[in-house]
């Protein structure tokens, strides 16, 4: 009870910063800058029309409404918004691209984590995706 709600808290990326390394945490992210290496976090991701991702990127939930380049894993949902761009591959439990979109990788259904707090979904990765259901489009 008391530690699920780390993930109430959202950090915020601006617009004129940039960050290269390795983020993860608890929280929820709101990305309107620059990241470039890995982003694994407990909570959600949501990366705005101004914002880059150059990382591969964990999290219970992901926004894509700017760009990312890397491999994503949402335990739960993944959304393309628009104008989002996605390049990379993607598992996620949902996911949802809407028209006008650009993803270009393979996608992967995974089960969703529910409502395992602390847990890493890591185990629910296949370790084949010629294993499972798979499709390379780009929405436009």
């Amino acid at each position: 009870m008391g530690k699920d709600n780390a993930a109430d808290s959202t950090s915020l990326l601006s617009k004129n910063v940039k960050i290269e390394g390795e983020i993860q945490g608890p929280e929820n992210l709101h990305v309107e800058g620059y990241i470039k290496g890995s982003i694994k976090l407990s909570g959600d991701i949501f990366v705005c029309n101004t914002g880059i991702v150059e990382a591969d990127v964990e999290a219970k939930n992901i926004v894509i409404q700017g760009e990312v380049t890397g491999n994503v894993l949402a335990r739960q949902q993944l959304e393309i918004h628009p104008s989002g761009k996605l390049i990379g591959d993607c598992s996620a439990a949902s996911i949802d691209i809407k028209e006008g979109a650009v993803f270009e990788g393979r996608s992967i259904m995974i089960k969703s984590s529910g409502s395992s707090a602390g847990s890493s979904a890591s185990g629910n990765i296949p370790a084949s995706p010629a294993s499972k259901q798979h499709q390379q489009s780009t929405v436009r």
